[in-house]
């Protein structure tokens, strides 16, 4: 789809490649987290390349793999200060968050920093068995989290939280909504996370109504997109109400608007609103409306 935000890029991904995992032969591509935030090189490259695997001197299981393409394995590690230093050698490095990162690698390398994140602060949160209360072990080929007690051997697999979000339409209106808690003048589309008894459907009719007083019809699912600053995966739906009438609830949405494509693009102009940046779904959601 043409519309696919940068987190879906598609990366060719041969699984059955992690039995040669330290096969000579293949060249590697490693990134790095120190205190939950990408090492960036030279102020543009998150990946150092390494003809040997071994020439990274990184243990086994600070090790992500992440993906491959083509003859070249994507990995990632967790280091030290001192081995960052060691690592780097004559590169300049500085620390950066992973949405500043976003804006600074290649479309195609985003999927793989956003991987790396997820797993590092997923695997900090569960160094302990929640069973038997044993340290937990981190086996990376199959990214997964396995107690060490051989009486309990608890596995545990990333957890990903479902969430709606909806662009809500009205003949040539949509709505466009903000949170009490973001930067001045950003709006975005409604969204919300999905209750253990519902379905996306519902989730969607639920969310609107609870949100902004709006009940909808001819729900369709457009794409979806993995957020892995709240593990969540995002399910981008467009849907129609037939009224604008808005009932704003206060304890989550301080302002909500109908905006044309002709008004949104005068707002965009005079600067009295601020989109969602173009790595999030909902600016795939908004700019999937205005190419239409």
């Amino acid at each position: 789809m043409q519309n696919l935000h940068l987190f879906s890029v598609k990366n060719r991904i041969d699984f059955e490649s992690n039995l040669n995992f330290f096969k000579s032969s293949l060249f590697y591509k490693c990134s790095f987290i120190l205190d939950n935030k990408i090492v960036l090189f030279n102020n543009k490259d998150c990946f150092l390349r390494f003809k040997g695997f071994k020439n990274l001197q990184i243990k086994k299981e600070n090790l992500y793999l992440l993906g491959k393409k083509g003859n070249t394995i994507f990995v990632g590690a967790s280091i030290s200060l001192t081995k960052l230093k060691s690592l780097s050698k004559d590169k300049s490095f500085s620390l950066v968050n992973l949405r500043d990162c976003i804006n600074l690698v290649a479309d195609d390398q985003i999927s793989y920093l956003s991987s790396l994140f997820f797993l590092e602060k997923w695997r900090g949160e569960n160094k302990f068995c929640s069973k038997c209360g044993a340290k937990n072990k981190f086996k990376n080929l199959k990214n997964v989290i396995e107690c060490s007690n051989n009486n309990c051997l608890k596995k545990i697999f990333p957890k990903i939280d479902p969430t709606v979000i909806i662009l809500i339409k009205n003949n040539n209106r949509i709505l466009l909504a903000r949170n009490k808690n973001w930067k001045q003048d950003l709006y975005s589309c409604i969204a919300g996370f999905c209750e253990p008894n519902e379905s996306l459907e519902e989730t969607v009719m639920r969310e609107a109504y609870e949100e902004v007083g709006l009940k909808l019809k001819n729900l369709n699912y457009l794409f979806s997109q993995f957020w892995p600053f709240a593990n969540n995966l995002m399910v981008g739906f467009e849907a129609m109400s037939s009224s604008i009438r808005l009932r704003i609830n206060k304890f989550e949405i301080e302002d909500a608007i109908w905006v044309t494509k002709q008004e949104l693009l005068s707002l965009k102009k005079r600067r009295k609103i601020i989109l969602p940046r173009k790595y999030a779904i909902a600016y795939s959601l908004i700019s999937n409306w205005q190419k239409n």
